[in-house]
Parts: C-alpha cells; sequence; structure tokens
C-alpha cells in the first residue's frame, strides 16, 4: 500500500509539472529566442550582402554591353549578340531583385525556405556568369585561330 501511495504522488507530481504552463526556465528560454533572432538577422544581412554584390557584378556587365552597343563599328550579328547578352543580364538582374525581396520580407518562419531559394537562384546565377565566361573563353580562342590562318 505505501508503495501505491508513493506511486500516486510521484505520478500526481509528473502529471501537474507536464500540465504547467510556464518554461522550466524563463530566462533560458528568452536567451534562446534572443540567439534565435541574432541568427535570423544575421542571416538575412549576409544573404542580403551577397546578393547585392552580385547585383552590382550584374549591372557592371550590363553598362559593358551597353557601352559596347554605342559602338558604331559593330555589324549587325554582333549587334544581336550584344542586344542578347544585355536581354540576359536584365533578367539575371531582375531573378536577383526578386531574391532581395524576398529575403527582406522574409520572417523567421519563412527564413530556411527563402534561404534556401535564395542560394539555388545565387548558384544558379553564378553558374551563368561561369557560362559567360566560357563564351568570351572560346569566341577569343577561335578568333586567335582565324587571325593565325
Amino acid at each position: 500500500m505505501k508503495t501505491l501511495a508513493i506511486t500516486a504522488l510521484l505520478s500526481a507530481a509528473l502529471v501537474m509539472t507536464a500540465c504547467n504552463d510556464e518554461p522550466p526556465n524563463p530566462e533560458l528560454l528568452a536567451s534562446r529566442v534572443d540567439e534565435t533572432m541574432a541568427d535570423f538577422r544575421n542571416g538575412k544581412e549576409q544573404v542580403t550582402a551577397e546578393l547585392r554584390a552580385l547585383r552590382e557584378d550584374l549591372a557592371v556587365e550590363r553598362t559593358k554591353a551597353e557601352q559596347r552597343l554605342k559602338d558604331p563599328k559593330l555589324n549587325m550579328d554582333q549587334r544581336k549578340e550584344w542586344e542578347a547578352f544585355k536581354d540576359e543580364v536584365e533578367a539575371q538582374i531582375e531573378r536577383v531583385d526578386r531574391q532581395l525581396d524576398d529575403v527582406g520580407s522574409a520572417t523567421a518562419e519563412t527564413w530556411e525556405k527563402v534561404k534556401a531559394a535564395t542560394q539555388k537562384a545565387a548558384a544558379e546565377v553564378g553558374d551563368w556568369f561561369k557560362r559567360q565566361a566560357e563564351k568570351v573563353d572560346r569566341k577569343t580562342r577561335t578568333d586567335r585561330v582565324t587571325a593565325v590562318q
């Protein structure tokens, strides 16, 4: 009987503790919330900085294309190539701008999804830059071979 009474008291204590609405340690909980929010803010700032740097690089490429299009010596094919390049750059800028908007409006609840989408977009824009550099390298090699012949 004594064992049954002790078990009942322990069960009651466990139920009372489990049903308690107050967190076990309010200071610890507040500290964790503050830490999580700081991580969230730092993450948004870092991603925003990376996107802005990427956007600056794209803006430089757009300016190069615009300058190139002002050259009166361009033939029709070259002009079409530069116009297509400029259009691609502008599309990438719009994509980065959308990501910047998404990051700016992200909440703590949506952050992980926004961050993943932003990282994917940034990687794809980076790949686009690499493809453009490869095109220039191929064209330069072709031009050198043609000039040598």
